[in-house]
């Protein structure tokens, strides 16, 4: 398999990574065919072999942009929250691992505004106690609401950033929360 990057997180795919976060995926990746980044989920558009990753220097960046990446880095941390406590709350082992592999791709879009913002850290958000769903279409239910308002947050503050990388990069999240939102609709 030919080493690919992705050109949004910046993670190197290769034959031992490619099925990582298998679960999260509405299809599989393997050796001759890579869809999606295992890490962030992104389509194959956006995995390239020479290209760089996106970046954007800090004079195309302004505080109303800033402001936009602190909201979605808080989003996506909140709901990479909720998918690892879900994990072990599921019933079905299914469920468990498709949770936290959502999970981790979740963080990886919290890293990425991290990165794109200039911050120096994740933020730690207030605990929240999921005790309360008490089986699995309930978890279900609440991750699909949780990346329907993903899809909404990053189609309203599309037009409201600074920089066309970023805006690009709110694309491709969005399709990826897309998938998610087909992914924990109860069956």
């Amino acid at each position: 398999m030919k080493e690919l990057k992705c050109l949004v997180c910046g993670m190197n795919i290769n034959g031992s990574n490619y099925n990582f976060n298998e679960n999260a995926f509405l299809y599989k990746n393997n050796e001759e065919h890579v869809e999606y980044c295992p890490f962030c989920g992104v389509g194959k558009e956006y995995l390239q072999s020479q290209q760089e990753v996106y970046k954007v220097s800090s004079e195309e960046v302004d505080l109303k942009t800033i402001k936009i990446l602190d909201s979605a880095m808080k989003l996506e941390v909140f709901n990479g929250e909720f998918y690892l406590e879900a994990s072990k709350l599921a019933k079905s082992e299914e469920l468990k691992k498709k949770f936290l592999h959502l999970s981790r791709i979740e963080y990886t879009h919290a890293r990425v505004h991290k990165n794109l913002g200039g911050f120096k850290e994740l933020p730690l958000l207030r605990r929240v106690d999921y005790t309360k769903y008490e089986d699995d279409t309930q978890l279900l239910e609440i991750a699909r609401k949780r990346e329907e308002h993903a899809v909404a947050f990053y189609s309203k503050n599309h037009k409201n950033v600074s920089s066309n990388i970023i805006k690009g990069i709110f694309n491709a999240l969005s399709e990826v929360e897309k998938e998610h939102i087909v992914l924990t609709s109860v069956k």
